[in-house]
């Protein structure tokens, strides 16, 4: 939770000031196409969706580390969810939004390209049942 609070400070006050695009790691999910896209300080930024459908996943911690990828926590966060929370968080194009979740992720190989599983939430319930599975998308 606190590592939640303090990235959701960091992203506001930083004003999403991003660096160079990762594009070279997208991933296929069980839930669409995710891909690394920056990094603000110890934060990669994903996003995946597109219009309406956006969203975005902060994981603390993951910027500039590249092999033996371990686990991280952060948080994902749409223009509109299934469920509304009782607080904001930074979202889509550093505008803040009610909809949101914590994201756990766990890196299942050594080195770049790397598959991965995540455990996601609404707000800050319990995960939901429905694991996110990706591999590396093929160029």
């Amino acid at each position: 939770m606190f590592k939640t609070i303090a990235l959701a400070a960091l992203l506001s006050v930083s004003g999403l000031m991003l660096h160079a695009a990762h594009a070279d790691e997208v991933w296929n999910t069980n839930t669409g196409k995710i891909t690394y896209d920056s990094e603000q300080g110890s934060v990669a930024v994903w996003t995946y969706g597109t219009g309406t459908e956006a969203g975005v996943i902060y994981v603390l911690g993951l910027a500039k580390v590249y092999t033996h990828r371990g686990r991280y926590d952060g948080y994902w966060a749409q223009t509109t969810a299934k469920q509304k929370c009782d607080s904001e968080r930074v979202g889509v194009d550093g505008a803040m939004t009610p909809y949101w979740g914590r994201f756990q992720i766990r890196f299942l190989d050594k080195n770049f390209p790397s598959r991965w599983e995540a455990v996601w939430s609404y707000c800050d319930g319990s995960a939901q049942a429905n694991k996110i599975i990706a591999t590396p998308a093929q160029p």
